[in-house]
């Protein structure tokens, strides 16, 4: 049995203000309608509960809300949500003993009303332990903190690295799992060159890598993204590959970071008790022994629209 620490919803804190179930909240799927906007209702708070995954049941193990939920659980759905930044946010619609609950797998902001863009109604089981975040293959170059470009695999907590926005800082965590290099564990492998990188780039498909170009990367003039390297394949020169094995570094700070790989910039893994809960277990069982109150705040960076034409037009500059 797996046990999962996760922040989950009440279907009632997100409502729809504009659409076609307008004033409602989250309902069931067959109620819900693609394209209706909704925002988190103000003053709500997640409820921090524990669910225990076996193969045959998916149950609350804890919740010290003080009308707690309890019980077995069922995935109604599977959504997809975006933020009027374009900011991605994939998340469960659950029942738990016939409550409907929201458990968002990345950080729902208040500041944001989020367009639901895909409904994916059936799922069966609770995808919790299938995504790995900030993650890179062994051989990755990460920039220390006195400029040296040293293996990911060589690097310890103590080590000094250089980050984006504030200098070297000490490294608290360095994890490292071994999967199959499939699905969304299969990894992504970027040219040397392609956007400035001074060696191949082969990190795990949710690895955000941060794009940076003055006079903006989009129309309206956006100059940052953060942009997942699954998005990135092309299947020519950027390239997902399947099959066999393969071994992911990840880094972690006292804060979030965004750090240098192979000369690019990139995130650190993102700590919270929302990510944590997205993490292999033996991920997530280490990080949460070690680091109980660690409870980092993203760099939100927006998504681009069109990453792929945003990514070939820095190419094609980096070339010139």
């Amino acid at each position: 049995m797996t046990h999962f620490d996760c922040e989950i919803f009440d279907a009632t804190a997100l409502r729809a203000f504009w659409g076609i179930n307008e004033g409602e909240p989250l309902g069931p799927p067959d109620l819900l309608c693609s394209g209706d906007i909704y925002q988190l209702v103000d003053h709500v708070t997640p409820r921090t509960v524990r669910i225990d995954v076996s193969e045959d049941s998916i149950m609350i193990a804890h919740d010290p809300h003080p009308d707690p939920l309890n019980g077995a659980v069922k995935v109604l759905a599977e959504l997809r949500l975006m933020a009027q930044d374009n900011e991605m946010v994939d998340a469960l619609l659950l029942d738990v003993s016939a409550r409907i609950c929201l458990l968002p797998l990345s950080p729902l902001r208040r500041d944001a009303r989020y367009a639901l863009i895909g409904i994916d109604p059936g799922q069966t089981r609770l995808r919790l332990s299938q995504l790995v975040l900030g993650s890179f293959c062994a051989g990755t170059r990460i920039m220390a903190g006195d400029g040296q470009l040293l293996p990911i695999e060589t690097l310890e907590a103590g080590q000094y690295v250089l980050t984006r926005d504030n200098g070297a800082q000490p490294l608290l965590w360095v994890g490292k799992i071994t999967v199959r290099a499939v699905g969304l564990f299969a990894p992504v492998r970027l040219p040397a060159g392609m956007l400035g990188n001074l060696g191949p780039l082969v990190v795990g498909p949710l690895q955000r890598i941060f794009l940076y170009q003055r006079g903006g990367l989009t129309a309206n003039g956006r100059s940052e993204a953060l942009v997942q390297a699954r998005y990135l394949v092309d299947g020519v020169r950027v390239q997902q590959r399947e099959g066999g094995f393969v071994t992911y570094h990840a880094l972690v700070f006292q804060d979030h970071q965004i750090i240098y790989a192979e000369g690019v910039p990139v995130e650190s893994l993102l700590v919270s008790r929302a990510t944590v809960a997205r993490l292999p277990d033996a991920f997530a069982r280490d990080l949460s022994e070690r680091f109980p109150q660690l409870n980092q705040r993203a760099h939100f960076a927006p998504e681009l629209p069109d990453t792929h034409a945003a990514v070939q037009a820095m190419a094609a500059k980096q070339k010139a």
